[in-house]
């Protein structure tokens, strides 16, 4: 009975020094308004005061184990950060997460660690490999300075995001974010500290990597939104403290919407309801942190400003590069005047190429000015992904910015894809051999020789 007692103490320690990486916030309470952190999220997910070695914490995170995303990374906004400086590809990993009785108390490269450990409760950088998302960042590695830039850079602060709506709406989003409160900041001289909360709503039914394109399918659950929520408290005059948030569909051509905090809590409040089948009640700040209907205008129209064209600020140069608004452009002939988004083109402009390789409109959904969306491309009729399903009729096969082609099908996933119905058309305009058509050939998924040397492709249609 003694030992079956003990042996019983140790599961239950083990098991509980395996349900946090801290044990509270409290050593970077810090980075939440009013040291308090956001009420209503999981509470099994770990909690993360995320750090290099020998140094200070950066940021806090809320990491979903099961779901390998960080759910939040709360962190403050410093103005003296250029935001000009890109990304590397030198990822870090949190041990103490998939090796509870580790006593390394940071974040290390993830090219030191043994992938076979880490990815059995992290994500790791190779799932986001022909995704179709990108290593999406919740403290943007644009808004921190020297070290505090390097520690961004950990998959525990990373969730996949749509590579068109994290490179079109959710980068301009956070351009003008940045030009605003530096703007504001400056306007205050500097009295006032921003405290800032990026997160994700997951969404359970779609994960990467995806099968047939890796050994270890469906790891990472990839978020339905990403929401970000502003705290800004001046340090002397509460009347000019406010707040307010935003939320973006993950998905191409997601829009942006622009709102109180509190409205923002009720909608995340809701998304989670449905998430977890559960009654849920979200709070992001303290109070709400001076929530006011009347701010919140003010803050919209200066977002907007931010986006319009001739803006001589520095960031609002940038989003407007990313939304083509200083670009001149030739249209190819009308086709379409709906996106693949089901947006309709602004008055004036319709679906083409308009000087690149895919086909777009300027649409005029969402808070900004000169929002874009794709296209699906006009003539390609009978595309099929490399799962065997047809194309969507309104999102054939086509690159949608990327550096492949993809498509959404009938079913509502999405895919790489082959232009053509037919048994040797495979993905990336590829052909295959005339002696090989394309089949499952004993495997679990469409493919074909391309040639008489080996080497092969993934393919779309059953022909063997």
């Amino acid at each position: 009975m003694f030992v079956l007692v003990l042996f019983t103490c140790i599961v239950l320690r083990a098991f509980n020094a395996q349900a946090k990486v801290v044990e509270s916030f409290d050593d970077c309470k810090g980075f939440f308004y009013k040291d308090t952190e956001p009420e209503g999220m999981d509470q099994n997910a770990k909690k993360i005061c995320q750090k290099l070695e020998y140094d200070q914490y950066y940021y806090a995170t809320l990491y979903s184990v099961p779901r390998r995303i960080p759910l939040y990374s709360a962190f403050t906004f410093d103005p003296e950060c250029s935001g000009t400086a890109g990304r590397t590809e030198n990822w870090h990993i949190e041990p103490q997460i998939s090796q509870p009785e580790s006593r390394t108390d940071h974040m290390v490269r993830e090219r030191d660690s043994d992938e076979n450990i880490i990815k059995k409760y992290q994500a790791i950088s190779s799932d986001y490999i022909n995704s179709r998302y990108n290593h999406g960042l919740l403290n943007p590695n644009s808004f921190q300075c020297n070290k505090g830039r390097i520690a961004t850079l950990t998959l525990t602060n990373a969730a996949p995001i749509d590579e068109s709506f994290d490179r079109i709406q959710w980068k301009n989003s956070e351009s003008a974010l940045r030009s605003f409160l530096r703007s504001k900041l400056d306007s205050h001289g500097g009295s006032a500290t921003v405290y800032i909360v990026t997160g994700t709503v997951p969404d359970d039914d779609v994960q990467i990597p995806r099968k047939g394109t890796s050994e270890d399918p469906e790891r990472v659950t990839v978020p339905s939104y990403i929401w970000t929520a502003i705290c800004y408290k001046h340090h002397h005059n509460d009347t000019k403290s406010f707040s307010f948030g935003y939320i973006g569909k993950n998905q191409p051509g997601g829009g942006i919407s622009l709102m109180r905090v509190s409205d923002l809590n009720e909608k995340l409040s809701s998304l989670y309801r449905k998430l977890l089948k559960t009654h849920q009640s979200i709070k992001i700040f303290v109070g709400d942190c001076f929530d006011d209907s009347e701010k919140l205008n003010e803050v919209q129209g200066v977002f907007e400003k931010l986006i319009k064209p001739n803006q001589v600020d520095e960031m609002a140069t940038d989003v407007q590069n990313m939304s083509r608004t200083q670009k001149r452009v030739v249209r190819s002939p009308y086709y379409s005047k709906i996106t693949v988004g089901g947006s309709r083109c602004t008055d004036g402009d319709f679906c083409s190429q308009g000087g690149e390789d895919y086909y777009w409109c300027y649409t005029d959904d969402g808070i900004f000015f000169y929002t874009w969306d794709y296209c699906s491309p006009p003539g390609v009729v009978g595309s099929r992904a490399k799962n065997g399903e047809y194309c969507r009729s309104n999102y054939a096969c086509s690159t949608y910015g990327s550096d492949y082609k993809w498509c959404y099908t009938q079913s509502d996933n999405n895919d790489m894809c082959c232009t053509s119905d037919n048994c040797f058309s495979a993905v990336n305009d590829k052909t295959c051999w005339s002696n090989h058509p394309c089949g499952y050939h004993g495997q679990d998924y469409l493919w074909c020789y391309t040639d008489d040397k080996g080497n092969w492709e993934y393919c779309c249609k059953n022909c063997y």
